[in-house]
């Protein structure tokens, strides 16, 4: 079975739309979603809904989604952050916040762990080192394990080479052969990439040849952008768009 994983939609339709289309095209019909579907971005309603309507969809709540939800308590968040949280709020049907309210925390298949964060701290925990990995090692079972929160495309192992733990940077294109023993990936985000490259970042991973690909989708940034000065929306969070940071 082949899913497409991506993570931090943010709230980004425009983002969402074309890694979607993608998928389409490549024939992708199972969804593992890792959470942040909101936050951010200036269309919570309209992700959540299209995202809503996937048939195979897996997904997790996110610290945003938390927040939006009232399982999070904003003042955890910077202003700007805050900010969207209290928007996304405003924007969301009964729908879609009852959608958002009832995702997990984490989930265990007989393919996959998904979490937001990491295994060990799903809501709160930035995994970006080889030793945090390593720690999170005994809170999950079943590899791969997909995660977000960081909007970095990374993935962590144990080198063959040395045993030790090890972790890279993927780039478009990228496919990675799961090798033995416990991997993690992070398909970086759809609507916020925090990477220097400000196309919506996702991957597909096939559970039968056990191989990761990394993609990077180009989509009209300045749509989005335009959209969120309409909506007086915080001037960084559009900004930051131009150039994925």
């Amino acid at each position: 079975m082949r899913y497409g994983v991506f993570s931090d939609v943010h709230g980004n339709f425009e983002a969402l739309k074309a890694v979607l289309d993608f998928y389409r095209k490549n024939g992708i019909e199972n969804f593992i979603c890792c959470g942040d579907i909101v936050g951010y971005g200036p269309q919570p309603q309209e992700c959540a809904a299209a995202l809503l309507a996937l048939k195979n969809m897996t997904a997790v709540l996110g610290n945003h989604d938390a927040a939006v939800v009232g399982k999070m308590d904003v003042k955890w968040f910077n202003q700007n952050a805050a900010w969207a949280i209290d928007f996304s709020r405003s924007n969301l049907s009964g729908e879609a916040m009852d959608f958002i309210a009832r995702l997990p925390e984490r989930v265990e298949t007989a393919d996959f762990t998904l979490v937001h964060g990491s295994p060990r701290k799903p809501l709160t925990e930035y995994l970006l080192s080889e030793l945090q990995f390593t720690d999170n090692l005994q809170a999950w079972a079943v590899s791969p394990c997909f995660i977000g929160h960081s909007h970095m495309p990374l993935y962590f192992r144990n080198s063959r080479d040395t045993g030790l733990p090890a972790a890279d940077f993927m780039r478009s294109m990228d496919r990675i052969a799961l090798p033995p023993g416990p991997v993690i990936f992070n398909p970086g985000s759809v609507g916020q990439p925090r990477d220097g490259d400000p196309r919506a970042s996702c991957g597909i991973y096939d559970t039968e040849r056990k191989i990761f690909d990394h993609f990077k989708v180009f989509y009209d940034v300045g749509a989005t952008q335009r959209r969120m000065g309409d909506l007086r929306m915080p001037g960084m969070l559009a900004e930051r768009l131009s150039y994925g940071y």
